[in-house]
Parts: C-alpha cells; sequence; structure tokens
C-alpha cells in the first residue's frame, strides 16, 4: 500500500502547470460513446478514474487509449451495448454518465450502480426522473441498473427538482443526439458542464446554454473532432490554497482565471496577493487573515474545495468556517485534522476553525478532496506527516508529488513492505 511522507515548515517558490479537468474529462471520455467516429481529446489527466473510464469504453469494445502525454484517441464505432468491466463502474461517480450516453447510443443501458468517494448520499433519482420523462424505463435487476427507452417522450422539456452536475450532464448525453427538441431547465452552471456542451456541438450537435436552461436541438451532423478540455479548476485551487498555508510564490500556468474568481476573490480578502497573467495566476501569500465560506454551485465557492479552505484556516491568524450546504456530511476530515492537534469543531454542515499549530501525526485519507486537505496541511505542519489510502488522492490530481516537490514542498510517495 503506497503512503506520502511530508516534512512540514518549507516556504514555497516556482511554477507549476495546471492538468486539465479530472470533471471535464470523465463525462466527455464517455460522450464519446455518442459519436460513432474517431475523436482525439487533447489536455486529459493521467489520473486513475481516466484510466478506468477508458478501461470500460475498451470493454464495450472502444478503441481507447493515451496516444501521448496527454492526449487521448477514442473511437466507439464498433462498441457494443454490453459494459464488460462493472468492476470499473463500482469505483467512481462519474461512470454513472455512461446510462444517459448508452441510451444515446443505443436506446437502452444495463450499468452497475456507481462508486466513488464516500461523503455522503449522492441518490440518481433526478437522473431517474430525466430519463423517465425522455420516456424511458429504469428497473434493477441483481444490482444493475437497466434502462430503456421504449415510448415517445413525456415532455419536450425537463425540469431538474434541484441543480445537480451529474444530473445536468447526464440530460445533456441522453437528449444530444435525439430528433425532438428539448429544453433543459434548472441545470448546472459548472464548467465542465459547459466543456461537454461545447465538445458535443465541435461532434455536429446543437446545443445552446442560456442561464441555467439548457436548449437541445436535433444535431446537424454526427463526426469526430480534435477537442481540448478546460484545465482543472479545483486542481489549480488546491495549490492556490497550499501557497496561503505554507507562504510563497507560486505562479500557476494553465488556468481560466474566470473559473477561480469567486474564491480568489474571497483570498485576497483574506490577505493573497493574486494576479492574473493571461492564462497564468500568480499566488503570492505571507500573513492570511481568517474567513468564512459556504458551498453553493457555481460561480459561488464549490464544495470540492472545502476541505482544504478548514485546512486553510488552521493557519489563518483568526479562524473561520465553511458551512456546506451541497453535501452536508463532508467533514471526515475533520478527525484527521484533529489528529495533528487542529482546533476544529463541527456543528451540523458547519466546520468552526480557530488558529492552530497543526503538528505532524499518521492520518488516513478518506475521499479525494479530503485527501487533498491533509497533504495541504501536513505541508504547514511542524515535523512529518504520514497519508495512508494515497490512492483517493492520484485519483484526481496528476503527478501531486512531482508538482508539489518542484515548488519546495518535502513531500515523497513510497510503498509499505
Amino acid at each position: 500500500m503506497e503512503k506520502l511522507e511530508i516534512q512540514g515548515g518549507s516556504r514555497l517558490s516556482g511554477k507549476i502547470s495546471v492538468s486539465g479537468m479530472k470533471n471535464s474529462a470523465l463525462p466527455i471520455i464517455f460522450a464519446c460513446l455518442t459519436i460513432p467516429h474517431e475523436c482525439v481529446l487533447e489536455n486529459i489527466p493521467r489520473v486513475s478514474d481516466v484510466y478506468n473510464a477508458l478501461e470500460i469504453l475498451k470493454s464495450m469494445g472502444a478503441l481507447a487509449e493515451f496516444c501521448s502525454n496527454n492526449t487521448v484517441i477514442v473511437n466507439t464505432k464498433d462498441a457494443q451495448p454490453y459494459v464488460g468491466r462493472q468492476d470499473l463502474v463500482c469505483k467512481m461517480r462519474a461512470s454513472s454518465y455512461l446510462m444517459g450516453a448508452m441510451l444515446a447510443r443505443f436506446s437502452r443501458a444495463s450499468v452497475a450502480y456507481p462508486g466513488g468517494c464516500n461523503f455522503g448520499a449522492r441518490p440518481l433519482d433526478l437522473h431517474f426522473k430525466g430519463f423517465g420523462d425522455l420516456g424511458a424505463e429504469i428497473e434493477e435487476n441483481d444490482g444493475l441498473i437497466d434502462i430503456k427507452l421504449i415510448k415517445k417522450p413525456k415532455t419536450n422539456k425537463i425540469i431538474l427538482d434541484k441543480i445537480s452536475v451529474g444530473a445536468t450532464i447526464n440530460m445533456v448525453l441522453a437528449t444530444a443526439s435525439l430528433c425532438e427538441e428539448v429544453t433543459i431547465e434548472n441545470c448546472a452552471t459548472e464548467p465542465h458542464v459547459d466543456d461537454l456542451i461545447c465538445f458535443l456541438n465541435r461532434c455536429g450537435m446543437r446545443i445552446k446554454r442560456c442561464g441555467k436552461s439548457i436548449y437541445v436541438k436535433a444535431p446537424l451532423k454526427n463526426q469526430g473532432t480534435t477537442y481540448k478540455i478546460f484545465p482543472d479548476m479545483i486542481e489549480a485551487l488546491t495549490y492556490a490554497t497550499c501557497v496561503g498555508i505554507c507562504k510563497g510564490r507560486v505562479l500557476l500556468e494553465n488556468v481560466v482565471c474566470e473559473h477561480l474568481a469567486y474564491v480568489t476573490s474571497l483570498y485576497k480578502q483574506m490577505g493573497f496577493c493574486i494576479t492574473e497573467m493571461g492564462n497564468s495566476l500568480l499566488v503570492e501569500a505571507e500573513a492570511v487573515r481568517g474567513g468564512n465560506a459556504v458551498t453553493a454551485p457555481y460561480p459561488l465557492f464549490p464544495t470540492d474545495l472545502h476541505p482544504q479552505f478548514a485546512s486553510l484556516l488552521c493557519f489563518s491568524q483568526e479562524g473561520g468556517s465553511v458551512r456546506d450546504d451541497v453535501f452536508p456530511t463532508r467533514f471526515a476530515y475533520v478527525n484527521e485534522l484533529k489528529k495533528m492537534s487542529a482546533r476544529i469543531k463541527r456543528r451540523g454542515n458547519v466546520a468552526i476553525v480557530s488558529p492552530s499549530r497543526l503538528k505532524g501525526a499518521e492520518i488516513d485519507a478518506t475521499d479525494l478532496r479530503a485527501g487533498a486537505s491533509l497533504v495541504i496541511a501536513a505541508l504547514g505542519a511542524e515535523g512529518t506527516s504520514i497519508i495512508n489510502n494515497v490512492n483517493y488522492i492520484v485519483r484526481g490530481y496528476e503527478c501531486l508529488v512531482d508538482k508539489i516537490a518542484n515548488i519546495g514542498g518535502k513531500i515523497k510517495i513510497y510503498k509499505e513492505n
């Protein structure tokens, strides 16, 4: 089993090239099922979830593989409506996008329940309701979700009961190649949703966003394309947060500054010095004041930065709080930070953090972003920390160890005998 060893206390200096967005790469890879032609996807991060997604497509008869460092080639011309690697479906939440993509391509889908990080209920009710509106019937058989399109859509308007990135993406996938015109309302506005829309439009679909509504018209054509996905906003913000904890000066390259705007504005109020430089962001920090955050759908504070922000508050002058209204039970990291002497309390869906003098400890990553919060906390703590369950972290951060080491962090990964 791999572990991380981190010696805290180093000041950070240098530059990091931010990888492509995992949350864009996964739906776009699965969206290739709707395009029975060759697609070349650029800026794809080499993380475990991406490898699993490619293996799932290969188990269906598709060509899906890296052809260079961060470029993937996918051709689903010979894909069949049978998933041979249901075991991989169970490992990742984004495998739920198979449902929409398979419905669009084959008019049916049979997939295991998706897995992923365990930090609270993330039901598929919204997805199922939307599929039902499109004329599908859903059944559960032997642990598989079976979905079939058996009649004409009940309506040309799908209204999501609540904003959901996953349900929005699945509705876009399921409707993109329909002959009928469909409106999807109360949609998520996250950049990775728009990334998917841009990709599908490049392939001949006709999808348009207007605020929280997405309009889907019958496609003009269906063709392959070459497409470069957006850089990862959460990775960029994680490393920016790391600078606030460790102090120093780091240039983040390959970013879309607009995607980071809400958080960078908050960080400036907390004492960061942040300068936009085209597609780069210069982050400098010395003394960081306290702050408060409430998670909400984009463009507000992202739930995927909640645990990292809590770690930052430990090293701030005044402390603060973070309230998670998106995933109210996402607090497994709290007990791990306490092992490092963090002064942090959970009250319902709020973490209240006081300035703390963190010390190295052996701690456990419980999910992807919780793991990231422990990494950056360990970089600022006194002494050495050992982080277990590294597999959670490498799911979403490409070359994390090398990137941190290259800016001065004392971090290494090793296998326990």
